[in-house]
């Protein structure tokens, strides 16, 4: 049996299921599934359908049905140990907390745990489900702009780090520490970053719109107050937002946070963290693929205005990230979130570390400028870059037909709820046959995908999506790189229709479930 990897499946205009070789270790999981198959592979595609984890696909849909997402537990312990490493090596005084959010369950965030990462938590529930899973409470950051009081309680009881999204929150965490013995440990999340088009507007919260954070330019006159509070601020955090891939946006907020960071010890305080938040990128494609998409994209549209409507390549000949220029055509600049990375995951941390930032107009290495600024601890919170590419997603073809009179269809039995990601961003994914794959045609069957939601924004993908031969009905597609927010997110019984199955697997074959498929009666308790 051959092992793969998610990271290497072809995306949008994939016309195979080739993938690279899969290096990981086994771990245990929390509930193991009978006669488990003693295997190292998540996914063989050697033979005509798909083999996961050491069993058929057809053993797959008759234990948990359709659709069904996996996540691969040896992936996300890889992933967090990249991060780690890079601390490691270049700024021991690193910390990663995984930003519970991405993926949301007491047995992910054991594996954050048993790697010694800890959790960036927004809720209560969240909240608890890191303390179950063994993450000690020194090693949960208390995330969120709408925290109850029962949450900052139960922050300030257990000392963990609470990030103040407001000034009036910095004041409600003063006015409950009165009631504790602990003086609550605290920094100030900020926002006003001067950056434009860094990411999808839908996705960027350090900007002057945000509903994140304080205004950086009312942090100085905070300052003297904070003498005064029975709290102890470490410092400064921020969060540029999902899917950075532009290495001056870290550079820039890095440098304005330690300047902060000597205002807060120019008042008399210990500077001891700053916070650069998450939104590490994952790399969905090659530059070349994505220059070949961005291509199509225009290309298509004008092709289309000139009277060929064949080769609109974007759902409705839709211009997505392309503005309309003065001449009717549309730019040659993408505005908005990007699905190639020069630095994808961790490569963007050692490239902070490892290049240039400016702290009061002088230019210096970043591990010097942290130094210089006393050495405070250096926290980030990647999610999607943790557990997108260990999770995949799969699906059954329900009909096919034509659009427009030129451009083909087909419709899954899963809605944009369950896979969610064109709410998020232009859905640049990876695609491929789970059936039939010694099957081909002669050219290469080119498809929109539309989902079983009865609304019009219900799309799987509004990038036409190759594949070697015509898909038909009971065909399934597997959908990689789906670990990230896409299962959970979003998820919802729009239409009444159950949300699926959810499993992590281990190398050895065994299974936990994340969630069970909803039955009718939980649907409608």
């Amino acid at each position: 049996m051959r092992g793969y990897s998610r990271r290497d499946f072809l995306r949008q205009t994939t016309v195979t299921l080739a993938m690279a070789a899969l290096a990981s270790r086994a771990g245990q999981a929390g509930a193991a599934a009978p006669g488990s198959p003693d295997v190292t592979a998540f996914i063989d595609a050697s033979g005509d359908e798909l083999v996961l984890g050491g069993r058929p696909l057809p053993w797959w849909i008759e234990e948990f049905g359709l659709p069904l997402h996996v996540s691969y537990a040896p992936d996300i312990r890889a992933n967090l140990a990249a991060y780690k490493d890079v601390f490691e090596r270049l700024y021991p005084k690193g910390e990663v907390r995984y930003a519970g959010k991405a993926s949301t369950h007491p047995a992910v965030f054991r594996l954050a745990a048993e790697a010694g990462v800890g959790i960036d938590v927004a809720s209560p529930y969240e909240t608890r489900c890191a303390l179950e899973a063994g993450v000690t409470p020194d090693k949960l950051d208390v995330n969120g702009n709408a925290k109850d009081d029962g949450l900052l309680n139960l922050a300030i009881d257990k000392d963990m780090l609470i990030i103040a999204d407001s000034i009036a929150e910095l004041d409600r965490i003063a006015e409950l520490a009165a009631n504790h013995d602990r003086q609550p440990r605290v920094v100030l999340r900020v926002s006003g970053f001067p950056l434009d088009n860094v990411t999808s507007p839908a996705i960027f919260t350090a900007g002057e719109w945000s509903k994140f954070g304080i205004l950086i330019s009312d942090i100085p006159p905070l300052l003297p107050r904070i003498g005064e509070m029975p709290v102890k601020v470490l410092g400064f955090h921020t969060h540029i937002g999902s899917q950075i891939t532009d290495l001056g946006a870290y550079q820039l907020v890095l440098g304005k946070l330690l300047e902060l960071g000597g205002l807060l010890q120019a008042a008399g305080h210990a500077f001891e963290a700053v916070n650069i938040g998450g939104g590490f990128p994952v790399s969905y494609v090659t530059q070349d693929e994505w220059d070949d998409i961005l291509a199509r994209i225009r290309d298509g549209f004008l092709a289309a205005k000139a009277g060929d409507p064949s080769k609109v390549y974007l759902w409705g000949n839709a211009l997505g990230g392309f503005s309309m220029g003065p001449d009717g055509e549309p730019t040659k600049a993408w505005e908005g979130e990007l699905f190639t990375a020069r630095y994808p995951k961790e490569t963007m941390l050692e490239a902070i570390l490892t290049n240039d930032i400016t702290v009061n107009d002088r230019a210096m290495k970043a591990t010097d400028a942290l130094a210089a600024a006393g050495s405070p601890a250096l926290m980030i919170e990647p999610g999607r870059s943790i557990v997108s590419d260990s999770g995949i997603t799969l699906a059954r073809v329900a009909f096919e037909k034509k659009i427009a009179d030129v451009h083909d269809l087909i419709s899954l039995d899963l809605g944009v709820v369950n896979y969610c990601e064109p709410i998020v961003a232009l859905p640049a994914r990876h695609w491929a046959l789970a059936t039939g794959l010694k099957r081909s045609d002669p050219r290469p069957f080119e498809t929109f995908i539309a989902g079983n939601l009865c609304f019009s924004g219900d799309m799987l993908s509004r990038l036409k999506v190759a594949f070697p031969r015509k898909v038909i009905r009971g065909d399934v597609l597997l959908i990689s790189s789906t670990g990230a927010y896409n299962p959970t997110f979003f998820a919802s019984n729009a239409n009444s229709f159950p949300r699926p199955a959810r499993l992590l697997l281990e190398a050895n074959g065994d299974w936990t479930y994340l969630k069970h498929a909803d039955t009718y009666e939980e649907i409608f308790s």
